[in-house]
């Protein structure tokens, strides 16, 4: 797999109240796309993508969705991840009628077709461990979100 990129310019903390699945992908895909690492097409097909197969987990306390899209809409692999203070109803990947309250979100775009399974390993330690999770999503600033994750994601 292509290493992919992961700095502090690609972690947020989202505070808003009252958003959606979509609106929080626009936000990270907003960020991807000012940094260069997504083309124009990203946003759609992920959008699309997160229609025909969702992407949350629930790890039965801390849960985390993982979008992603085909590698064609991606310029240089990246990582970019957020913190949800307000967790958002997600439809998930295992049972695409259910919802999980999904509180950290990362978002992946990748060059090569299978390479989210390696970066859904390392996501899936994240949340496995809740202790690790919980200290994740009390992140106060992107300094200390970057800080906690860089050792799993970079």
């Amino acid at each position: 797999m292509s290493a992919l990129h992961f700095d502090e310019s690609l972690v947020t903390i989202i505070e808003d109240e009252g958003l959606d699945t979509f609106a929080v992908e626009d936000r990270l895909v907003k960020i991807m796309h000012g940094g260069g690492w997504i083309k124009d097409s990203f946003g759609s097909a992920l959008c699309e993508r997160e229609q025909n197969y969702p992407t949350a987990l629930d790890a039965g306390g801390i849960n985390v969705a993982i979008p992603h899209c085909d590698p064609g809409h991606v310029n240089h692999g990246a990582i970019c991840a957020a913190v949800l203070k307000h967790p958002v109803a997600w439809r998930r990947m295992d049972d695409p009628a259910q919802t999980c309250d999904v509180s950290l979100v990362v978002m992946l775009a990748l060059e090569e077709a299978h390479a989210h399974m390696e970066m859904l390993q390392k996501v899936i330690g994240i949340v496995q461990d809740q202790v690790l999770a919980a200290r994740v999503v009390a992140s106060r600033d992107s300094a200390q979100l970057y800080g906690l994750l860089k050792d799993y994601l970079a």
